[in-house]
């Protein structure tokens, strides 16, 4: 082979820092409604979906249901490392696929690899922001407000890295699932949908396809 030949050649890509996590995976794969996981039997293991999308529901002390989380392909949950009775993940939508991982040997693989050590950090904090995603939406003064946050933070996480300009986005779940995510009812939701689209903010060519066409009147506060 000639000089300029081999400084040719491909040089083979760095193996991934979570490619250890990723053969300890087992798939689930589940219907749209079904259960994933539920209370402690979720304890010894950590997830992450694959394909479809998924809520993470809570039940309140006068029994009404919460969503507190909903996850999309690339995230990792059940880093609390205790399960909770009256809690569940569910599948949102038909063909589901959650990758679970024994906790245990994902700690043991950490403790041996830096590497993969920093990668679960990421993917923990990652799980944080998410969380304080949902405190900021919550802390909306009102209904538009906090339906216009939702559509943002919707927006940022479907389309990461595509650029700038009018976005779709696909809504995962219903009104009354978005309601519950909010802490609203189903016809406030729906009520804020079309004050958002009269403000010009958005467009509704379906139920559940949004164009983002003004993210500043999305980020607007104090309107009804």
């Amino acid at each position: 082979m000639s000089p300029r030949s081999a400084s040719l050649a491909p040089v083979a890509a760095p193996p991934s820092p979570l490619a250890g996590i990723e053969a300890l995976a087992t798939p689930l794969r589940r219907r749209r409604g079904e259960i994933v996981c539920d209370g402690e039997r979720s304890a010894p293991f950590l997830y992450r979906v694959e394909a479809g999308a998924a809520r993470r529901c809570a039940l309140s002390a006068d029994g009404r249901r919460r969503i507190v989380d909903l996850l999309f392909p690339g995230d990792f949950f059940g880093f609390d490392g205790e399960g909770r009775a009256g809690s569940s993940i569910e599948a949102l939508t038909e063909g589901t696929i959650v990758l679970r991982y024994p906790r245990r040997e994902v700690e043991a693989l950490a403790d041996a690899d830096p590497q993969a050590a920093r990668a679960i950090r990421e993917i923990a904090f990652a799980a944080i922001a998410r969380l304080e995603t949902q405190i900021s939406l919550l802390g909306r003064v009102n209904a538009v407000e906090k339906v216009g946050a939702f559509l943002l933070a919707l927006e940022e996480r479907q389309s990461a890295g595509e650029r700038a300009g009018p976005r779709r986005v696909t809504l995962p779940v219903s009104r009354c699932d978005i309601g519950d995510f909010l802490a609203l009812a189903p016809e406030t939701v729906s009520r804020s949908f079309a004050a958002l689209e009269r403000r010009g903010a958005i467009s509704l060519s379906a139920p559940r396809d949004v164009a983002i066409l003004d993210r500043a009147a999305l980020r607007a506060r104090g309107q009804r």
